[in-house]
C-alpha cells in the first residue's frame, strides 16, 4: 500500500488508470509522488502489522482510538485538497463538493485510495434495499482487501479503527456536521469482508453497544433499520 505524506497541491489531469499516471519518482530525492504533487511513502503488510502492535504495547485499549482519531485528522486535510481539486476540475472554480453529487464525490474520492492499496469499497448510497437506513442518515461501507485487516488476520476483532475515523472525518466534512463510523463486521475476525456504519453519533454510540454485546453486522443493521 501507499500512506500519503501531505506535501504539494493538485495538478495534472482527472482520469488515471496507469502506474506511471498515478506514480511519479524523483531519484535525486529518493522521493514518491502521486499524481497531484502529494509525496507518499510505499510500506508493505509488515509495516503496518507492526505499527499497530507497537501502539497497542504501548497504550493498551487506548491504540483504537488513536488510530481513530489519526484517520479522522487524515480526512481533514486529505478532503482540503480534494474539495479544492474537484472545484476545479468539475466545479467550474466556484462549486464545492457538498454542491455535487455525493455518491459520484464519494466514488471519486476514493479511486485513488483503491490504486494506493487500501482496497475497493461499496457504499449504500441511492440502494433502495437500504433506504431506511439512508432515512436515518446512515451509510453502510463494505471494504475489500482492507490494508489493516490483511496484515492481521484472525486477530479475533474489529481492527480497521483508522478506517473508521478516516469515513468519519470524509462523510463529516462533506455533510458539515459530525458523523461517527464504526466496524461492525472485520475480515481480521474471519469474515469475507469488513463492513463499518457511518451515522450520527447518537446512532452510533447505540450501534457500538449492540455490537460489543456480541451482535453480527446484520443484526445491528437490522436493529437501527
Amino acid at each position: 500500500m501507499t500512506i500519503n505524506v501531505i506535501e504539494g497541491g493538485f495538478q495534472g489531469y482527472h482520469n488515471y488508470y496507469h502506474p506511471e499516471e498515478f506514480f511519479k519518482t524523483d531519484a535525486t530525492k529518493g522521493a514518491i509522488y502521486l499524481h497531484d504533487g502529494e509525496r507518499a511513502a510505499k510500506v508493505n503488510e509488515s509495516f503496518i502489522n507492526g505499527l499497530h502492535l507497537g501502539i497497542e504495547e504501548e497504550i493498551g485499549d487506548s491504540s483504537g482510538l488513536l488510530m481513530y482519531q489519526c484517520g479522522q485528522q487524515w480526512a481533514t486535510l486529505d478532503m482540503k485538497r480534494f474539495n479544492e481539486r474537484m472545484r476545479h476540475e468539475y466545479g467550474g472554480s466556484k462549486l464545492d463538493i457538498w454542491q455535487m453529487n455525493k455518491q459520484f464525490v464519494m466514488e471519486t474520492w476514493w479511486w485513488p485510495l483503491t490504486i494506493q492499496g487500501f482496497g475497493g469499497w461499496h457504499l449504500t448510497l441511492g440502494d433502495k434495499d437500504n433506504e431506511a437506513l439512508q432515512s436515518k442518515g446512515l451509510t453502510v461501507i463494505e471494504l475489500r482487501n482492507s490494508a489493516v485487516a490483511q496484515s492481521m488476520a484472525l486477530a479475533g476483532k474489529p481492527v480497521c479503527h483508522m478506517y473508521a475515523g478516516l469515513f468519519s472525518g470524509v462523510f463529516s466534512f462533506y455533510d458539515r456536521e459530525e458523523r461517527g463510523c464504526i466496524e461492525i463486521q472485520c475480515y481480521a475476525m474471519g469474515n469475507d469482508v469488513c463492513k463499518f456504519l457511518v451515522g450520527p453519533s447518537k446512532l452510533m454510540n447505540s450501534a457500538e453497544f449492540w455490537s460489543k454485546e456480541g451482535a453480527t453486522a446484520n443484526e445491528v443493521l437490522a436493529k437501527l433499520g
